[in-house]
């Protein structure tokens, strides 16, 4: 992925109100508008703007039977610092600001990279939807878990995809799927679930993830916060 998308990107994760001159379909309309209520309305998509969370976390590719520890720190626009430890191995700590991403301190690019632009993406969706709502695109529908969503998909820079499956009747999302390159396909899938209200936001607390239609294990939130302010230092590898 070149530089410019990735600074498309960074654009589009700002999430502010984008132009809309010709308008959404009124059906999107009406689906981003629930979806944004859901999630506690306009306050809500500014307090998204800045999310500090803690939680466990598993994964069954890289620490199987293993339970570990997470934290997440987001900033709008497309900054995005992830901490992982797990029992007897080294912590993990990935940074994302705009277009440049780090690993154990050593600036990536490929796969992940594009991870961790989906990652930021996904953590700040319902803004996306309603900033972006004249460019996004019905896919109809899809069954997930017994239930019929409404899928809405974004193409944030060209060949960076992510879609929201939303739940009509409650305006949640109940699975994101972010698709992109990094030198072969690649597809990260996320369900939510245990939904509760933080300072007027609506938490998935429970997350499932997938990679390429591979089981990769499940984060479990235990503390979320939207800060007013985060040192700039939280961003830095």
């Amino acid at each position: 992925m070149s530089a410019p998308s990735l600074v498309l990107l960074a654009l589009a994760l700002a999430a502010d109100p984008a132009p809309k001159a010709s308008g959404p379909a009124p059906a999107i309309h009406a689906l981003v508008e629930r979806c944004v209520d859901a999630y506690g309305g306009k306050k809500a998509i500014v307090r998204l703007a800045r999310i500090r969370e803690e939680g466990s976390v598993t994964s069954n590719v890289l620490h199987p039977g293993a339970a570990g520890r997470i934290s997440r720190v987001y900033q709008r626009s497309g900054k995005l610092r992830v901490e992982i430890a797990y029992p007897d191995a080294p912590r993990e700590v990935r940074v994302l600001d705009g277009s440049r991403g780090w690993r154990f301190g050593e600036e990536v690019q490929g796969p992940f990279l594009v991870s961790m632009i989906l990652q930021a993406a996904r953590l700040d969706l319902p803004s996306l939807l309603a900033a972006w709502e004249a460019k996004l695109v019905d896919e109809g529908t899809a069954e997930v878990d017994g239930k019929t969503l409404r899928v809405l998909a974004l193409e944030v820079a060209p060949g960076l995809r992510i879609e929201a499956a939303i739940d009509a009747a409650t305006g949640r999302i109940l699975r994101s799927r972010g698709t992109g390159t990094g030198g072969m396909p690649l597809e990260f899938v996320t369900t939510y679930s245990d939904f509760r209200t933080v300072d007027g936001v609506l938490v998935a607390f429970r997350e499932g993830n997938y990679a390429n239609g591979r089981t990769t294990g499940d984060t479990v939130l235990e503390k979320v916060e939207f800060p007013a302010s985060l040192p700039e230092a939280t961003f830095r590898p």
